[in-house]
């Protein structure tokens, strides 16, 4: 194998300022230099240079961040994979969904150095690996092999990359210490970052409901091009939409730190290590993934109580950081806003804000109905404190429609997405589950939106508490575990007309239990309770996300006909029945060409099914091929 050479470090440090040079608290904006490693540089890079770079440290993905680097393969499988530095195999997995088969290196210094999406193992661990599934009869497989088993020398091939468990053809790379991954330019790979990180958008976001953001109680976007001045009144938290490409990069990534500074304390979110025990929960918090507008900004704050791993604020531990405060009689202020890489770009902007008018009172609510609320067309977002938001579908008439909670009514104001009024919630939903008027209607200019108006069902509560959400018949029940809520919420719960999906039978109504998007630390257990007489065989929990209804759980109770599961999210949940069984079919091999196959160092020979299955999913455990009366590992 020829030898590779690993370049010197090249620093180049650019900053973006915006119309006017922009000076944070100190001499320069913060720490634009180049950011040491916690390690040294390893020997050499997993696949051969240049490196492609897909995705980055810190990004957003369902349920977790990204904890390293997604590295281009051409849209191709079966690249060498290079062990960067010495060390030994210390655990191999073959699995059918998430890293697939993978690899964990660790090297004589003791950094664990992960690769994933494999296409196939190398040399004896291939044969080892092979081994097991073949005497076990079981493709998934998670191995640890004691360390002198498996020796490796820097430069030598491991495996060669691929598309196994998630994705296209991409190697996925990660450097830890224990459960800790840490990003992997401060922890050894060596890479030349000359791309500056760019600043889109700012959101301010009304905490409460005397505060306004150009007059809008719903959050405001500010468009982050200088020279920007907003009216604002009350109390704020930033949501920062930035990204950063790293060189021969296809993707954009988050940057390396993203971060505000106002009266002069500074708080910034930065990722230079996320632990897979405690932190990952924390990203849909991190993350705008549609509770304020959507989009994957960073949410630059946090609650008394609670500061997730990535967040690093001047506010004194316990307290919140991050808030923006503008009291009448302010003097107009500067909020500074910087995104910065590893490779001391940064980028600055600054806004201006001065204090607006205060918002309108309250008005006495005109709906005192007894029957509940149904459809969707409010949306709820719960705020710190024991505030609710709730938003109305856009509409072009220049003034919006009124909204009601409990007793109170507001005239709701321009929002993204539609208008928006914030209410406090009636301390009579504090720690216990009540019956809530919510109320909809046109005002003079919109007065062709059809008034509407119900009950639900809510309940305020700690964040810290453990609780249940409940309707008076016991047919729903969403309980939570202590520290499932980051911040202190409102839960609110309502019935749904039944509706049906390829493949499943509906039971009943289904139920809408929001904020559909507030993030949970800990997943909710929802259970639903089926009418009396009603057969639980073959009935599962569903939810209602953007690709249909999806499985959640099927733990039956004869006893009380519920059917419960766990879901990590808020949303639309419904028992269905799935009485269709899966269709399989083979794939019937390409064709032979007169051309010779390109010679490959590894068998890629497959007998190969299509699976389609509408309802509750495959069970990978549970599904296999057999050839010739024997049970075979099946991917």
């Amino acid at each position: 194998m020829p030898r590779r050479f690993t370049m010197p470090l090249i620093i180049v440090a650019v900053t973006l300022l915006g119309s006017a040079p922009v000076l944070l608290q100190g001499a320069t904006p913060p720490n634009a230099t180049a950011q040491h490693p916690f390690a040294a540089p390893l020997p050499e890079t997993p696949l051969a240079k240049p490196l492609v770079f897909n995705g980055g440290f810190g990004d957003y993905r369902m349920g977790h961040f990204h904890a390293g680097f997604d590295l281009g393969t051409v849209r191709k499988v079966g690249r060498p994979v290079f062990a960067p530095d010495r060390g030994w195999i210390d655990r191999v997995r073959s699995s059918g969904v998430g890293y697939g088969r993978s690899i964990y290196l660790r090297t004589s210094d003791g950094r664990t150095l992960q690769f994933g999406h494999l296409d196939a193992f190398a040399g004896a661990l291939a044969g080892y690996v092979q081994h097991v599934q073949d005497s076990t009869g079981q493709y998934e497989q998670d191995l640890w092999p004691s360390p002198g088993q498996f020796p490796v020398r820097a430069g030598e091939i491991i495996a060669w990359s691929g598309e196994s468990g998630a994705g296209g053809p991409h190697l996925h790379f990660e450097i830890r210490r224990g459960d800790v991954a840490y990003h992997p330019l401060r922890a050894g790979l060596v890479v030349v970052d000359n791309v500056p990180p760019r600043l889109a958008t700012l959101i301010l976001e009304p905490l409460d409901d005397t505060s306004l953001a150009a007059g809008r109680s719903g959050p405001l976007p500010v468009a982050l091009s200088g020279g920007d001045t907003v009216s604002a009144i009350g109390r704020f938290r930033a949501i920062v939409r930035a990204s950063d490409r790293l060189p021969n990069g296809t993707e954009d990534t988050v940057p390396w730190s993203v971060g505000i500074e106002w009266d002069g304390r500074r708080t910034e979110c930065r990722f230079d290590s996320i632990s897979w025990a405690t932190d990952m929960s924390e990203e849909e918090y991190v993350y705008d993934s549609g509770r304020v507008t959507g989009g994957k900004g960073l949410v630059v704050w946090s609650p008394r109580g609670f500061r997730p791993k990535v967040l690093r604020a001047d506010a004194p531990a316990g307290e919140e950081a991050g808030t923006i405060t503008i009291r009448p009689g302010d003097p107009p202020r500067a909020l500074d806003v910087w995104a910065r890489d590893l490779g001391g770009g940064v980028a600055v902007r600054r806004v201006m804000l001065r204090p607006g008018a205060a918002p309108p009172r309250a008005f006495p609510g005109w709906w005192s109905g007894k029957e509940s609320w149904s459809g969707t067309s409010v949306s709820f977002a719960s705020l710190p404190g024991g505030f609710l938001r709730l938003t109305a579908p856009g509409s072009s008439s220049k003034d919006g429609p009124d909204l009601q909670l409990g007793a109170e009514a507001r005239h709701a104001t321009r929002a993204p997405g539609g208008w928006s009024a914030t209410f406090s919630v009636p301390e009579s939903a504090a720690a216990r589950t009540v019956h809530l008027p919510l109320a909809l209607r046109g005002s003079a200019s919109v007065a062709a939106l059809s008034a509407r108006g119900g009950l639900v069902w809510a309940r305020r509560e700690r964040s810290g508490a453990k609780f249940e959400l409940a309707d008076a018949t016991g047919t729903l029940r969403v309980g939570f575990a202590p520290g499932a809520l980051f911040e202190d919420a409102t839960v609110v719960a309502y019935a749904y007309p039944r509706s049906g999906a390829r493949g499943l039978i509906a039971i009943d109504n289904s139920w809408q239990v929001e904020p559909s998007r507030h993030p949970l630390r800990i997943p909710a257990r929802v259970r639903l309770a089926a009418p009396t007489g009603t057969s639980l065989d073959r009935v599962g929990l569903y939810r209602l996300d953007s690709g249909g209804w999806q499985w959640i759980g099927s733990d039956r109770d004869s006893a009380t006909g519920a059917v419960a599961g766990n879901s990590s999210k808020l949303g639309r949940f419904a028992l269905f029945s799935d009485v269709v069984a899966p269709r399989v079919a083979l794939i019937k091999p390409p064709a032979r060409t007169a051309r010779p196959a390109r010679a490959r160092p590894y068998s890629r020979w497959a007998v190969e099914a299509s699976v389609v299955e509408a309802g509750s999913g495959i069970d990978a455990r549970s599904s296999w091929f057999e050839v010739d009366g024997r049970r075979v590992p099946t991917e």
